[in-house]
């Protein structure tokens, strides 16, 4: 039989031991299902891409704005957009297979699914701008600068923040970016990134940095680096918000639990799941499995793909099943604890 776990228990338990802790965060240190629900204020608006240019490429620098709309644009037109270190839409983990997340997008007069084509990894020969640590007895001697650097232009006073960033420059230690592989140390210029008009392309304007008691060798290296190419795909799914909204309905969410019959159980553990509103809540229990934890999953289309308790080794997840609960959409997560 399974011990079960509520929000409100927890706060009990935990408040008579002298314990404060936010709600939806305790960690009962054992093996366990932890169903948590948290609340969607405006499905319809969180799957649409509202601003396209709000979404940041995977570089230390980010595209410009006007690529990143051209890249929406031609999207939505052609069908189809090929970009590198940039996603629109993406895929994840549910358990042992994957699944994409539902993205959506408009050119005002149709509605479009986002779909991911194809991720693969390709390389591109790029320099990359980077503060390699030294030896701290290194420093006596040695003719640094320190930041401001006021000599620089503000793309390369962005490009330095961004480089000391990665190295962790204001932290104590301070990263060795100089053991990463190339591409992973500080800044890429990318294609959207013109290293002919930065003065650390080809040889920096000073050799060392000193910075909170690190010292640091400033390098520019051009290197063949991997980078992520992915192609997106765009299918049109309506021509109105009404169509849109109905076909998220029809293709997002898992189930209305107001339109299904469920036992004294299964109530149980969706109202203390969605308890903690407006923020989250969840559902703990010990395995097995109950009967009202498995009528859950089953409308939410995961039972299925759950196996039993002692399968798991790792810390699993079960993210991204939608549903409607008294009158309010949630997102639940399923976490199993082995």
């Amino acid at each position: 039989m399974s011990t079960q776990y509520t929000r409100r228990t927890l706060l009990t338990t935990l408040g008579a031991a002298g314990v404060t802790s936010a709600a939806g965060c305790f960690s009962l240190g054992n093996s366990r299902f932890r169903l948590s629900a948290y609340p969607v204020e405006n499905p319809y608006a969180k799957f649409l891409w509202a601003d396209p240019t709000a979404q940041r490429a995977q570089f230390a620098i980010d595209y410009p704005d006007e690529y990143k709309q051209t890249v929406y644009d031609n999207l939505l037109a052609s069908g189809s957009v090929t970009v590198l270190n940039y996603e629109l839409a993406y895929k994840y983990q549910f358990g042992s297979e994957q699944r994409e997340r539902p993205q959506f997008a408009t050119d005002g007069d149709r509605y479009y699914r986002i779909h991911v084509e194809t991720v693969q990894t390709v390389e591109r020969n790029w320099w990359e701008f980077y503060l390699d640590l030294q030896d701290p007895d290194q420093s006596d001697g040695v003719e640094s600068t320190t930041v401001p650097v006021t000599s620089l232009s503000d793309l390369d006073q962005q490009i330095l923040q961004r480089a000391m960033e990665a190295a962790a420059a204001d932290r104590d230690p301070a990263i060795d970016v100089g053991d990463r592989n190339p591409g992973s140390r500080g800044v890429l210029y990318h294609h959207h990134l013109d290293a002919d008009e930065s003065d650390f392309v080809p040889s920096p304007p000073f050799e060392y940095l000193q910075h909170n008691d690190h010292l640091f060798q400033a390098r520019a290296e051009q290197n063949a680096v991997p980078v992520t190419e992915r192609t997106f795909t765009a299918e049109p799914i309506g021509d109105s918000q009404s169509e849109y909204e109905q076909h998220v309905d029809d293709t997002v969410l898992e189930v209305d639990f107001s339109t299904v019959s469920l036992s004294s159980e299964a109530t149980e553990v969706l109202e203390t799941a969605t308890d903690g509103r407006p923020v989250s809540g969840f559902y703990e229990e010990s395995p097995p499995m109950s009967d009202g934890l498995e009528a859950v999953l089953t409308q939410l289309n995961a039972a299925s793909h759950i196996g039993a308790h002692s399968d798991y080794a790792e810390y699993t997840t079960f993210p991204n099943m939608y549903a409607i609960y008294d009158g309010n959409w949630f997102e639940f997560d399923l976490t199993v604890y082995p």
